[in-house]
Formats: C-alpha cells, structure tokens, sequence
C-alpha cells in the first residue's frame, strides 16, 4: 500500500468552522463521506482523486517523536490545508477498508460494521449542520483473497485517523462549554468516532495472527485521559457515561493486546 497522509497530532483541528470549508468542497466534488457508499469502481476513482495534491494542499516533512510506529504503518505526518488533510485522510482509509473487506471478507459482526461506517457521517453532518437521516449499510461478503498485511494496515490506519477524529470533537466540548447544544453535539461525535476506532482496531485484528498483532497507543489516547475531568464537567451525565464507555471499551482491546507506545 502507498503511504498515508496524516496530520501531526498538534495539527489536528479544533473548531467546526476549520473544516466547513474542506467539507463544503468535498461535497461539491462528490468526495464527501457519500462515495463511502458508492460503486467500488467510483471509490477506487475517489481515492485517486483524494490523494491528489492538486486537491489537497498539504507539506511533508512534519515527524513526530517516534518515526518507527508510522513507518510500521505506512505513515507520512504532514501539513498544509489542516481541514482537506484531516477530512481527506478519514476518507482515504475508510476506502482502503472498505476495498480490503471486499476482497477478503470480515468476520466482524453487522451491529459492528454499521458503527464502523456511522463515523464519517456523523462527522460530516456535524461539521456541515447537516440533519441526520438513516443509512444503509451493506456487510462485506465472504471474499476470495487472504490479505492479512494490508488488512492490519489499513484497520490501524483508520483507526489512527479516527482517533484524531475523536481528538477534535472532544476538543470542541473542552473548547465550547457555554454552548451547551454544541457541547452536546460534540461529545456525540466523540462517542461516535470512539466506537468506530473500536470496531478499526477488530477490523484491522480480523486475520490468522500469532502472536497478536500490536496496538499503538496514540496521543489522542493518552489527550483524552488527560481531558476527561474537563468531558464530565461540560456535558449530561447520560452523554458523558456513553462517551466514558466508549472509552472504556477501547481501553479493554488495549489491555487485551501487546501495546506499542506512542513518542508522538
């Protein structure tokens, strides 16, 4: 697989109204999180297009402090237009899974394959303020190829972009707690990405592996502990306990798994 762009983590948006223009573009262009649902030979010719530099801006050259954990994965850390890179970045790696399940099958249960597929537009609907409406999601079928490297791959590549995901909605909360609808709208994004990260890291573990495959914690893990006092002091007490269970489920496959730690 081709490297993947990726914000540095100190690059990763904080306020709704950094992306509405990314967004805005991304929809006009029919490479909003609809081609998710598209014909695979429309996605294959999104994923082209979105890794375009002649659509996204962005500029290399941003490591982060442990380079090793990117290169296992493929990772390039850039700049540039923050809201094209992060929104960008989503869509390329939910292509990339949704390729691989095409042509290796999952195992992963429906109520977890919708999760997974819920996220970007959630997202998409929060950044534009846009109304919810139902989707349709298709499981994969049973597949024909064994693809375990690019399955690892791409589930931990949608993972990490997922996470910064999570890092920008909880930033919203910390950032907006006088706009108790927009708090509110934030930590359910927050819930949302946390449960597709989640459903990533089966996806990306769904192979024949001995031992079991590693898990990086990243800097928006250890970002949340470290803001989640802030979490339960902006928000209802319901939504803080789905957002802390979310939490607690990640946490779970962490525990469960060899754990690389992040320098980044």
């Amino acid at each position: 697989m081709e490297p993947f762009r990726l914000l540095h983590p100190d690059l990763v948006p904080q306020r709704r109204e950094s992306l509405q223009h990314a967004a805005s573009m991304l929809v006009q262009m029919g490479l909003d999180d609809t081609v998710l649902s598209a014909p695979p030979v429309h996605q294959r010719l999104a994923r082209v297009v979105l890794a375009s530099s002649d659509v996204i801006e962005w500029k290399p050259g941003y490591g982060t402090g442990d380079a090793s954990h990117d290169d296992r994965f493929g990772i390039v850390r850039v700049g540039g237009d923050r809201g094209g890179v992060f929104l960008s970045s989503i869509l390329i790696a939910y292509l990339d899974v949704l390729e691989n399940a095409a042509r290796m099958g999952t195992s992963i249960s429906e109520d977890s394959w919708r999760t997974l597929l819920w996220a970007p537009t959630a997202l998409f609907d929060h950044v534009l303020r846009r109304p919810q409406v139902g989707m349709t999601v298709v499981t994969p079928g049973p597949g024909t190829e064994y693809l375990p490297h690019e399955r690892t791959q791409a589930g931990q590549r949608l993972y990490l972009a997922l996470m910064q995901a999570v890092r920008f909605a909880v930033s919203g909360v910390v950032r907006a707690q006088d706009d108790r609808p927009l708090v509110e709208d934030c930590v359910t994004l927050a819930t949302a990405c946390l449960r597709a990260a989640t459903a990533a890291l089966a996806f990306a573990c769904d192979v024949q592996s001995n031992p079991p495959l590693p898990i990086m914690e990243t800097s928006e893990h250890r970002y949340l502990w470290q803001v989640i006092s802030e979490v339960r002091a902006a928000v209802p007490r319901a939504r803080f306990d789905q957002f802390a269970s979310a939490l607690r489920r990640l946490n779970d496959i962490y525990t469960a798994s060899p754990l690389l730690v992040s320098g980044c």
